[in-house]
């Protein structure tokens, strides 16, 4: 089936995310401002697929292989399209650092379809989010939370990936963020196998309970109390030890006056809550030096959480909290 597709490029930027957030591994994702991906896609004689920006040189530039073209797709499966495209990945977020980098083009793959066909805007959000999760798979493993976060902004919560059920809100803007980017990869593949299968039961009563009252904290803006709820008993005290840094950093962010710290997704990113602009980025280059002091080099960045919604044309008149619950 052929659609009309709008002439000259359509696009699809999505921004850089923050999974587990501490407690909530495989379940929480941030979306942060300052970071993100744009796929540019075009009607052409053939598929073909060029990458272009950070780590360009390390990423498969083949329509079958890139995140991007297996997003794309899985898009035409769900509508029929046929036509050949001309794809551009311009990579803003560093791959393997914990943000959401490969989750990041999936979604702006996605997105960029969406601008091009106006029959795809037929689909339904779950659907879209299912597409994306397919480019995911073949980096990452399947689960939701960096590509919830990245179509929907803010901060996500997801209950279940099959049915999908998850909730989104926006998050305050008295919630400020430290990162530090180090210079070296984690893969998110790698740091998995190191996760323990079970673990004790005060430690699961810990983390549900943080969980809980981080994503309360998060919406009404109480920086102290998220970041008392930033301790993860599961996954980071299994992936630091491979963070070469990571203690130094955590007490560097703390002691500038971080309300709470912890791993960006699987690593190697470290990010720290703040009250204001200013205490961020005391934090961002406190934990910089920290990892400097460790032969680390590692880029600072003061940022807050992006609230706004990349999917927003997919959900009617959903206001900026809502859920998606199928089956």
């Amino acid at each position: 089936m052929r659609f009309r597709m709008a002439t000259g490029w359509s696009r699809g930027r999505a921004p850089a995310t923050i999974a587990n957030v501490g407690p909530g591994f495989d379940v929480f994702a941030l979306a942060v401002r300052g970071l993100a991906d744009v796929v540019s896609v075009r009607a052409a004689d053939e598929d073909s697929l060029s990458v272009e920006g950070l780590d360009a040189r390390d990423l498969p530039a083949s329509f079958a292989k890139n995140t991007a073209g297996i997003v794309i797709a899985a898009m035409r499966k769900l509508t029929g399209l046929r036509d050949p495209l001309e794809v551009r990945v311009r990579k803003g977020i560093p791959a393997g650092r914990g943000l959401g980098s490969s989750a990041a083009s999936c979604g702006a793959a996605a997105l960029a379809f969406l601008d091009a066909f106006r029959e795809a805007k037929d689909l339904t959000p779950a659907a879209v989010l299912r597409a994306a999760a397919e480019g995911e798979a073949a980096v990452a493993g399947r689960h939701y939370d960096n590509v919830s976060g990245t179509l929907l902004g803010g901060f996500v919560s997801i209950a279940s990936t099959n049915p999908i059920v998850l909730a989104r809100q926006p998050v305050s803007p008295r919630v400020h963020i430290a990162l530090a980017i180090p210079d070296f990869e984690m893969r998110t593949a790698d740091m998995r196998r190191v996760l323990p299968r079970q673990i004790p039961l005060r430690d699961a009563v810990s983390n549900v309970g943080k969980a809980a009252t981080l994503a309360i904290a998060l919406g009404r803006g109480d920086v102290r109390l998220a970041g008392r709820c930033l301790e993860d008993r599961f996954a980071e005290p299994r992936r630091a030890p491979f963070l070469r840094g990571y203690d130094a950093a955590r007490t560097a962010a703390l002691d500038a006056g971080a309300a709470g710290f912890a791993i960006s997704g699987s690593g190697s990113t470290v990010f720290a809550l703040a009250a204001s602009r200013r205490g961020a980025e005391q934090s961002a280059k406190a934990m910089r030096d920290a990892f400097l002091a460790h032969d680390v080099n590692a880029k600072p960045l003061a940022t807050i959480v992006d609230n706004s919604i990349p999917l927003r044309a997919l959900l009617g008149r959903a206001g900026p909290r809502f859920s998606l619950v199928t089956g």
